[in-house]
């Protein structure tokens, strides 16, 4: 099955160019492997949802993973969309079974989930790696009974970057955000950040940790501490002893990430700040 990404105009998001270069290249050789460590899957959680339906989509067949939940719904119901870590990799199937590490977090019963594959010139701050996202939230709200006001997005490592892009020029509008381990000013100076009305709706939550081997917290810290001052729907969590990859956090703070995606029932208090 292909989906038509034509009409689909997004602009680059380069890498910022006051960013160290020996970081950025650091995460291409690390994120990838950072990013499969998860902490196993409970079986009991994974045993009440479907196996993941892969597809190929757009000109350029990526292939994307989605799971249905357990039940099909009486009404429409959230999305949660995962973009995963190492988006420079030779890995062109990531996308497959990434979003599976959260299913432990979540209700079966809740949500659908998928996750786009982005890799080596088709990484998430890319007009293609963008095309990826926007493309499959459109195939999953015109064939699932899909909340289109309940469009959730979680990044992992360089996938936070790709939320924050998504974020910036994006088609549809996000209720929440959980970014975990980010560096935002790789593409987003500090300069920047204030002033963003698409900034200020839904939310942002901030998992990161200070033993952090990829992005240094002496950097990373007042930066999303700056976020937090700027708008009233950001939440910073720090972790001193937290490291890079999901699976500390997924050990660590579970009831943390399973209260993200409790089902919302008022709509976000947002304010936003020009300074």
């Amino acid at each position: 099955m292909q989906y038509n990404l034509e009409g689909i105009r997004l602009s680059f998001l380069p890498m910022h160019p006051s960013f160290p270069l020996r970081i950025f290249y650091k995460t291409l050789v690390l994120g990838f492997l950072g990013t499969l460590a998860y902490s196993p899957i409970r079986s009991e959680t994974l045993s009440q949802y479907p196996a993941a339906i892969h597809i190929k989509m757009g000109a350029d067949s990526n292939l994307c993973g989605i799971t249905t939940p357990s039940v099909k719904p009486a009404h429409k119901i959230g999305l949660i969309v995962w973009l995963h870590g190492g988006m420079r990799s030779a890995n062109h199937v990531k996308g497959a079974e990434a979003h599976r590490a959260i299913l432990p977090f979540i209700n079966p019963k809740a949500y659908y989930l998928c996750s786009p594959s982005a890799f080596g010139g088709e990484d998430w701050l890319t007009p293609q790696g963008q095309a990826h996202i926007e493309a499959l939230i459109g195939y999953m709200l015109a064939h699932y009974p899909i909340d289109s006001a309940n469009i959730n997005m979680v990044g992992v490592s360089d996938g936070t970057l790709g939320v924050i892009a998504y974020s910036t020029q994006g088609k549809r509008e996000l209720r929440r955000r959980i970014l975990i381990s980010t560096f935002p000013q790789i593409v987003l100076p500090v300069e920047s950040l204030g002033g963003r009305l698409k900034f200020a709706t839904g939310t942002w939550e901030f998992l990161q940790g200070g033993q952090d081997r990829l992005f240094p917290v002496n950097q990373v810290l007042p930066y999303l501490k700056r976020w937090e001052t700027l708008y009233s729907n950001a939440h910073l969590h720090f972790f001193p002893d937290g490291e890079h990859d999901f699976s500390f956090y997924s050990a660590h703070a579970p009831q943390l990430i399973t209260g993200f995606f409790e089902v919302l029932t008022k709509p976000t208090t947002k304010t936003v700040k020009s300074k």
